[in-house]
């Protein structure tokens, strides 16, 4: 059972997957495609489409002109025209009748199927039917010469003339075409478009097909920048057929000139690789250059024009791969590998690092110079920071607070209550060696922060008999983070000092650790009368610690520090923010 799921599931996948690089059939027939509608003189046509116009020459004996179908294709892969049934010989199974079609050097014949590559799909348009003689005919499509996925119609739609005709009435020159529609089916699909008159429904008047064809790049020739004259010989046969335009020739089986190689000498380095199909802009062609483990990854070609040139290349084994941006699925793969030079020998490396040295030594005075400038200039940043450390600690145990400790402690001891005495002074002891110990370092972990604030707290708590509370976030491994040392002390004492400090028993503090993201905000909040909005703060211990935040963000660049106070509910919130602190 669990066999067959599995079988299940990868045909659902491969189902799906075709699902995705396959369009379905489609037929616009009730608007006309806005590229054309908004065409005034022909330059957008001319610019985003290819041009067929096609008719039959069976009327020849008759006095009757021939209707002629025109055709709109995209114009950004073209495969060379004149030899085009021989590259694409599926589109001789669609043949049409004895033909007299009219296109230029960048069109297909009306004769055979019209290869279309991507989802634009193609256009038809009829001179000699328009709004007046319309009900006269009828057209039909046509799925694969087998199936009918468009039944008998009558032309609805009109638009003005695209390829001046004399058809409809042989005195004057056509204004209006009749618009059958835009049309486009699945890669390997073809649609045949019929018309007929009414009255000899068992005659064609014209017709014409178009297969979707699958495609991907072809390599065709290759060649160094030593080669680059042959290369421009090649480009101008492409363009140029003969001396007098009169024969084309397909230029891609040229065996004087278009030769494929996969192996290249290490002055080869600057390599074209030649398409056999011809593109309208850069954009038409991606390609992806792989080197060992490295890749440029999918990229628009350099040029507007059917060749990838590579430049610069070191040696190694190379895998190019090419493909068209209308059909990314299909894609060509061409190997080829660059020899190893001469001087990139490990002898010619050993000489060249000595030389290297030497070269180093002419410049060591200017090198020195620059190093003990910066230096110097990060020794005074160090200096300013271990200045600010310093000012920090004597704000924080300055001597009236020891004054006050001590003489609570004899306190204590005066009332007999050595138990209270014997404590205070073994936590005064602690705070003041876990402070000495980190002030010999810039940063310490939460956890080592978060001790001595609670010796400090327990110490403030014995005089003034509040209470507190300290709440870090379970996100937060308060051993593995760490922050700059005594940088909440300060804050901590200022909210006892001027908060909570004449509230005795009633006093409440609370020092909360909470992550947002990456980021990590330490909250100091007491219910003492605080700060308004609207007060200077010029304590002496937050003004230190302002300045030492400032220092900080000047050496963590994308870790910064900033600092809040604000007045909420009663309780004053002092706010550090650590942005990207727990990335």
């Amino acid at each position: 059972m669990r066999k067959m799921s599995r079988i299940a599931l990868v045909i659902l996948c491969l189902v799906k997957l075709n699902v995705c690089f396959c369009q379905k059939l489609e037929m616009q027939l009730n608007s006309i495609n806005p590229i054309l509608k908004r065409d005034t003189n022909g330059d957008s046509i001319r610019k985003y489409f290819s041009v067929t116009l096609y008719n039959y020459n069976n009327f020849r004996n008759s006095k009757k002109v021939p209707l002629a179908m025109v055709a709109f294709y995209s114009n950004n892969l073209l495969v060379n025209p004149a030899f085009v049934k021989e590259k694409i010989p599926d589109i001789v199974k669609y043949k049409n009748d004895s033909s007299n079609s009219i296109g230029f050097f960048d069109a297909y014949s009306g004769k055979y199927a019209i290869p279309i590559f991507d989802s634009s799909g193609i256009i038809f348009t009829v001179n000699g039917i328009n709004q007046y003689n319309a009900h006269d005919y009828e057209y039909r499509v046509i799925e694969n010469n087998r199936k009918v996925v468009l039944p008998w119609t009558t032309p609805k739609l009109f638009w003005k003339v695209y390829w001046m005709t004399k058809i409809a009435n042989p005195k004057e020159i056509d204004t209006v075409t009749a618009y059958l529609g835009q049309f486009k089916a699945a890669y390997g699909n073809a649609l045949v478009l019929q018309i007929r008159r009414k009255d000899s429904p068992n005659r064609l008047e014209v017709s014409m097909s178009a297969l979707w064809v699958r495609r991907a790049p072809r390599v065709v020739g290759v060649f160094s920048f030593a080669q680059f004259y042959d290369f421009l010989q090649l480009f101008k046969k492409q363009w140029m057929p003969d001396k007098y335009m009169r024969d084309m020739q397909d230029w891609t089986h040229d065996t004087t000139l278009l030769h494929t190689r996969h192996q290249f000498n290490s002055n080869e380095n600057s390599i074209i690789f030649y398409l056999d199909d011809v593109v309208n802009s850069k954009d038409a062609i991606e390609y992806n250059l792989v080197h060992g483990k490295d890749s440029t990854g999918w990229r628009i070609n350099d040029f507007d024009l059917n060749f990838v040139w590579l430049k610069n290349l070191a040696p190694g084994n190379y895998q190019l791969k090419i493909r068209y941006s209308i059909q990314r699925e299909n894609v060509c793969v061409y190997n080829f590998t660059i020899a190893t030079a001469w001087y990139q020998t490990i002898w010619f490396k050993m000489m060249w690092v000595l030389l290297s040295v030497l070269a180093i030594g002419f410049g060591i005075l200017l090198v020195r110079s620059n190093n003990l400038k910066r230096k110097i200039k990060i020794q005074g940043l160090k200096n300013q920071l271990v200045q600010t450390e310093l000012k920090s600690i004597r704000s924080q145990f300055n001597p009236h607070f020891v004054f006050n400790a001590l003489s609570s402690i004899q306190g204590l001891i005066t009332k007999n209550d050595s138990e209270n005495a014997t404590k205070y002074l073994i936590e005064f002891g602690d705070l003041m060696r876990d402070s000495l110990k980190a002030s010999n370092t810039e940063f310490s972990s939460i956890s080592k922060e978060i001790k001595m604030l609670e010796n400090y707290l327990n110490l403030e708590r014995l005089r003034f008999g509040f209470t507190y509370q300290i709440i870090t976030d379970e996100n937060i491994d308060i051993r593995a983070y760490e922050v700059p040392n005594l940088l909440l002390q300060p804050l901590v004492e200022n909210a006892i000092k001027h908060g909570i400090s004449s509230l005795k028993e009633k006093g409440t503090l609370i020092v909360s650790f909470v992550k947002l993201e990456d980021n990590m905000v330490v909250s100091v909040i007491d219910n003492g009368k605080g700060f308004s909005d609207n007060m200077e703060i010029k304590g002496f211990g937050l003004q230190l610690t302002k300045e030492r935040i400032k220092l900080l963000n000047h050496t963590l660049y994308d870790q910064q520090i900033s600092l809040t106070i604000r007045r909420k509910n009663d309780h004053t919130h002092v706010i550090l923010s650590f942005k990207n602190w727990l990335i």
